[in-house]
């Protein structure tokens, strides 16, 4: 097991790289965390880890990947809401639920492609 603070570290350069829009990698260092952390907070690593790889599918255009990992990532989350480990995860459920009826939307042949008008950030709360 890694020290906390090495966790808190890890974390917040998933937050960084989620914010540049890189998430592919915000999900491979928070899967480094998820890993190592037991107890209460595991779900939420895991809920991080979904919604990023969801948004990750989202740049892909692979909208059921999306639906599926963004979904799971929401549910996972909301129970930290408004806020867990310095950050808005009240924001970021609702901006995830946002883009996931915007996926149901696509895949349902009401839109033709999701359209993101801001890019996804995670704020601090």
């Amino acid at each position: 097991m890694h020290p906390i603070s090495d966790i808190t570290e890890r974390f917040e350069r998933g937050v960084r790289e989620f914010n540049a829009g890189d998430f592919y990698a915000s999900h491979d260092t928070w899967e480094d965390v998820w890993m190592d952390v037991r107890g209460p907070e595991r779900p939420f690593f895991q809920g991080m880890i979904q919604v990023a790889v969801g948004y990750y599918h989202l740049s892909c255009e692979n909208y059921a990947g999306a639906e599926h990992l963004l979904s799971r990532g929401i549910r996972k989350l909301e129970p930290y809401s408004p806020g867990h480990r310095g950050i808005d995860t009240g924001r970021l459920v609702r901006e995830a639920a946002k883009a996931l009826a915007e996926v149901l939307e696509v895949r349902a042949g009401r839109r033709k492609t999701y359209c993101a008008e801001i890019a996804p950030r995670i704020r601090r709360g």
